[in-house]
């Protein structure tokens, strides 16, 4: 396979499954170990460009929103603003104090086994014990916390960011549409700072030296398809529930599980 190749096809798994609730980190591990990648060519600088596609694909597709929130800050509105806020300070904590743990000590893929089914089962409480009587515009601090607390959980490969943060969404009365706009909005600084705090991670090790042509495409391609997958979910989930990816996460779970059991991965 040609390095071109194996860029496309981590762009996309990237791009599809920041968004998707199915586990970006459990997706890439088990794609990478697959393809068997060279760390050289695709290491941290191809990890920025990645992140950074998938952060500018939401920034782009909520900017209206953005600006929007700007506006009511403005004018002294600050409710959804100070709920985003709120929300993004405990995954920004756990990403801080617990990210290099998580990152060398849970990435075996019986742990992704574990995040996938643990996380199929919050989906599931979920969607039977959610109100689903609130809007967004009365999203109250407290709401954000627990839905920001959700999102550090997803620092564990397999348990997805967007899935658990509609799942806490869910169970905190928000509408099922509010509640996937809210995690997309809540998710906007963590992916764009993980992608910022990995660049800084290339520069102090001289790790910006990937090819140009494989982290463009890798850029590009987690763009393009990180686009496309929120705006699936947001219209998605306005009208069907996050069951059918429970039925892929588990079926998943159980090929990695046949997987390991005939030594075709590690």
């Amino acid at each position: 396979m040609s390095d071109q190749l194996a860029a496309v096809i981590l762009g996309v798994v990237q791009g599809l499954t920041e968004f998707l609730p199915v586990s970006s980190t459990a997706h890439l591990i088990l794609v990478s170990d697959v393809l068997k990648l060279d760390p050289d060519k695709f290491g941290l600088s191809f990890d920025v460009a990645l992140h950074l596609g998938t952060a500018l694909a939401v920034l782009l597709y909520f900017a209206r929103t953005w600006i929007g929130l700007l506006v009511d800050v403005l004018r002294g509105r600050w409710r959804i603003p100070l709920a985003i806020v709120a929300g993004t300070i405990p995954a920004a904590i756990a990403g801080v104090l617990f990210e290099a743990a998580v990152s060398t000590t849970l990435r075996s893929v019986l742990y992704i086994v574990a995040g996938l089914l643990a996380g199929s089962a919050i989906f599931v409480v979920a969607e039977r014990a959610g109100a689903q009587r609130s809007r967004m515009e009365r999203i109250t601090v407290i709401d954000a916390v627990v839905i920001g607390a959700a999102q550090a959980i997803a620092l564990l490969p397999g348990i997805s960011r967007s899935g658990i943060t509609i799942s806490a969404g869910l169970l905190r009365g928000l509408e099922r549409g509010d509640s996937t706009r809210f995690a997309f909005l809540l998710a906007t600084p963590i992916i764009l700072g993980a992608g910022l705090k990995t660049l800084l991670d290339a520069r102090k090790l001289a790790g910006l030296t990937a090819q140009l042509d494989i982290v463009a495409i890798g850029f590009a391609v987690s763009f393009v398809s990180g686009l496309a997958a929120v705006a699936f979910m947001v219209r998605y989930l306005r009208t069907h529930s996050l069951n059918a990816f429970v039925v892929y996460r588990v079926v998943l779970a159980l090929v990695i599980i046949v997987a390991l059991a005939f030594g075709m991965i590690g």
